[in-house]
């Protein structure tokens, strides 16, 4: 793809060859990365009895790839912006298959986690390398505005894929064709890249790396995630939990001091929440994952250990709600074209947030269209509209030299948030549900009152993405973008 393309103004843009198929790689990596966080669950049961896993062991299939993908990922993007953002692309997806092989070949627990570690850590480099060449293969306007519709109906059926991939693979092919399949993807994406997608960022110029910057940010987002992941077993008022996250705090003070008074070239400029529609929809991201993230692991454990369908079965109810978010992704740009940015943001995080409600009326004899499909399908109507507005508010007013930065950002608050959200809706549930066992009732009803407490908290925090979108994007709108390298950002703050 030639500099005239890349730069070409949005009236005279035409699409060719390079923009689709480049466009088709970019959504395909996204799509496989984030699958990789939830394509597990369902097979978690499967893995423990052939690989022996102990049962405080075996969330880390899950967590492994978390940990280090969340406290990675600002690196990872920062990187791009530096050291160009198709070396870095190219260079995490030949690592991520990598470690994907060495996933599917595992003999061992150890093994297991330490692969799934590494997806992770290198998906934190390619991810925001998707939105970021997104941003500079695409003019402002009408072209950038279809094509991250297209990237985030990809991202956003990612979660309902994976446990739909999940059950397919388990009860068919088996566990270890979960990781198999990003082989040839693998290698897809790296022809894909060399042939069509652009360099980015500029590979040649010197840079001076902010090394302090990257490992206390890193750490920091390591600390807090792994923190919230082990309240399984450690509790939240444990001296363990509050160690790791007081520390996890600290560094993240820190690093925040540092980035703004300290650092010459900073890994990450703080001017960049100067920017009103970055800092909103970050807010709105953070809010969005703590939900998602737990009410999945709800929705599931719902089925398999309430109403005791198989994997497959599992897999499969999640399909009308995977539908209904493509459907609504794509017309993610009519929506913000008619009601702007603020209030599709807003009506998107409403319908999740009653969606949720109606989740809290689940039984445990429930049946799957009342109980499971209709819910979902609700949930993947508001998840679908609330879903391209943040990721285009997200990039909004950013220079390109920030794009991968501002990527890597929207990342770092939805994955860390739904690490939150997870482990404070898994705790409740895990609380209530033994009191209501302590109490006389039946397993399965003392678990599906659980949920009802899980899908409530879920519920209250799609309100309060709501309430954010609302004030936090006042006076934001698409149309008043500014032209890449304007000097004054028509949405600042």
């Amino acid at each position: 793809m030639t500099e005239t393309e890349q730069q070409s103004p949005p009236d005279s843009f035409t699409w060719t060859r390079a923009h689709k198929i480049g466009l088709f790689a970019l959504c395909l990596a996204g799509l496989v990365d984030a699958i990789d966080v939830t394509v597990v669950n369902v097979a978690l049961p499967t893995v423990q009895r052939e690989l022996d896993f102990s049962a405080a062991d075996l969330p880390w299939v899950v967590n492994a790839y978390l940990v280090l993908f969340s406290g990675f990922l600002l690196v990872g993007g920062r990187a791009g912006d530096l050291f160009g953002h198709r070396r870095i692309f190219l260079g995490g997806v030949v690592l991520f298959t990598a470690a994907s092989f060495g996933s599917a070949v595992a003999q061992n627990a150890f093994t297991l986690v330490v692969t799934r570690g590494v997806q992770g850590l290198t998906a934190a480099f390619i991810i925001p390398m998707t939105l970021a060449l997104i941003a500079i293969m695409f003019p402002e306007g009408k072209p950038r505005l279809l094509a991250m519709a297209v990237w985030s109906g990809a991202a956003g059926i990612s979660t309902s894929l994976g446990l739909i991939l999940g059950g397919v693979l388990v009860d068919g092919p088996g566990w270890r064709w979960i990781f198999w399949i990003n082989l040839p993807i693998g290698l897809v994406l790296v022809v894909s890249a060399l042939m069509f997608l652009p360099s980015g960022t500029s590979e040649n110029k010197s840079h001076k790396f902010d090394l302090i910057g990257a490992v206390s940010g890193t750490a920091a987002l390591c600390l807090i995630a792994y923190g919230m992941a082990q309240t399984d077993t450690h509790g939240w008022t444990s001296g363990r939990t509050l160690a790791i996250l007081g520390g996890g705090v600290a560094l993240l003070v820190y690093f925040v001091v540092h980035e703004w008074f300290i650092a010459g070239e900073p890994i990450m400029p703080m001017s960049i929440f100067r920017i009103r529609a970055v800092s909103g929809a970050n807010a709105v991201s953070a809010l969005c994952g703590s939900a998602m993230f737990g009410t999945f692991f709800c929705a599931t454990l719902y089925q398999q250990e309430v109403l005791h369908y198989s994997p497959l079965k599992t897999g499969l109810s999640f399909l009308p709600l995977t539908a209904m978010l493509l459907v609504v992704a794509a017309l993610g740009p009519l929506l913000v074209k008619a009601m702007g940015l603020r209030y599709t943001m807003v009506l998107g995080s409403v319908v999740s947030a009653a969606s949720l409600a109606w989740f809290t009326q689940i039984s445990a004899d429930g049946a799957l269209l009342t109980d499971v499909i209709l819910p979902s399908t609700a949930l993947g109507l508001g998840l679908g509209i609330v879903f391209f507005p943040i990721m285009t508010a997200g990039l909004m007013g950013v220079s390109a030299e920030d794009k991968g930065l501002a990527s890597a950002l929207l990342n770092v608050t939805r994955y860390v948030g739904g690490a939150l959200g997870l482990a404070i809706m898994s705790s409740f549930v895990t609380s209530h549900t033994a009191d209501q066992v302590k109490s006389g009732h039946a397993p399965d009803i003392a678990l599906n009152s659980g949920l009802h407490v899980g899908f409530a908290i879920g519920a209250g925090l799609m309100a309060a993405s709501a309430i954010a979108g609302f004030i936090l994007l006042h006076g934001v709108n698409h149309e008043d973008d500014p032209v890449e390298g304007a000097s004054a950002p028509a949405v600042a703050a």
